[in-house]
């Protein structure tokens, strides 16, 4: 990502650097501005939002930034659904090119695909936006949102589905864990912490983290415990914890854990499922990336509280 470009230094010195950082400071305050767009718009985008059932077609007839087939997209799931696939069809009815700069989802579960970036869609052209979304482990009626960034706005695709047979617009969960069950599991744990990674645990703890790296690995190997809102007490929430930690500590509790804790051990020569390059790939995004969507999280709340415009949020 751009926030890491690096100060090269060259002949022209100070101004190099100068250039550097007024560059990194305009992506900061880009990326602050999409996700106050996101958080802002996350109760209320779906309330005007036409849903369009997963696998039916329609012409292009939505404005926003390009023609779309539907702004939202809805699916009721399978039990032997592990993936759901969406794809979001468009038209360039205007007569000028579009670029597609990036695309944003609003979890880790979520990917939306790119063929390149930027996409460049030329007038009359047609395209689509592939959209995954993985429900393993969920329950209920589950929305995820993706914002594309376009050089002529921003647009939100709504993908909404709904898990179990008897999922409602209430959004209870069907798959939900007794008390029972959460007891039985709680046990099993303290006998053999590894036990999350066999079994029918797989489906959850294992299957989900495949071929995933950073964020979204986050997401899925850590985020499913750590982010639960019913998360066991011994669980802790990293984002209490994350600050001043480096390298050394993420890789350690990832890689191998520590004795007498309940924590797994997520290495593959422990039994866990992840591999040197997931593990890296984890370990950077705990000490570079976290802490800093922590960061504009924080300076989101501020602003919401005073007000203040994109512009004007810290950035410190």
């Amino acid at each position: 990502m751009l926030l890491f470009t690096p100060n090269f230094i060259d002949k022209t010195g100070t101004a190099t650097r100068a250039k550097t950082k007024t560059n990194m400071k305009s992506c900061i305050a880009v990326l602050i501005a999409l996700l106050i767009l996101m958080l802002s718009h996350g109760e209320t985008i779906t309330a005007g939002v036409k849903f369009l059932e997963k696998g039916e077609k329609k012409e292009p007839s939505v404005e926003k930034v390009f023609l779309w087939d539907s702004l939202g997209k809805r699916h009721q799931s399978r039990p032997d659904e592990l993936d759901v696939a969406f794809e979001f069809h468009f038209k360039n009815a205007t007569e000028k090119e579009i670029r597609i700069n990036q695309a944003f989802t609003s979890c880790g579960c979520t990917i939306a695909t790119l063929p390149q970036k930027p996409w460049i869609i030329k007038p009359g052209q047609r395209g689509s936006i592939p959209i995954t979304m993985d429900v393993r482990g969920k329950a209920g009626i589950i929305e995820k949102e993706t914002t594309l960034v376009t050089n002529e706005g921003t647009v939100v695709l709504t993908t909404k589905i709904a898990i179990g047979a008897d999922a409602n617009s209430t959004g209870i969960p069907t798959r939900e864990r007794t008390e029972e069950e959460r007891a039985a599991n709680l046990q099993l744990a303290a006998k053999n912490r590894q036990a999350v990674f066999q079994n029918s645990c797989v489906e959850c703890h294992v299957k989900p983290t495949e071929g995933k790296r950073g964020r979204q690995l986050y997401a899925t190997a850590c985020g499913i415990c750590h982010d639960a809102k019913k998360r066991a007490p011994f669980v802790t929430e990293l984002r209490t914890l994350a600050k001043g930690k480096d390298r050394a500590y993420w890789d350690q509790w990832i890689r191998d854990s520590k004795p007498g804790t309940l924590m797994p051990a997520f290495a593959k020569k422990h039994g866990g499922p992840l591999d040197e390059s997931q593990i890296k790939s984890l370990v950077i995004y705990l000490t570079r990336i976290f802490p800093r969507e922590l960061k504009t999280k924080q300076a989101i709340k501020a602003a919401a509280k005073t007000e203040a415009k994109p512009g004007k949020l810290p950035l410190k």
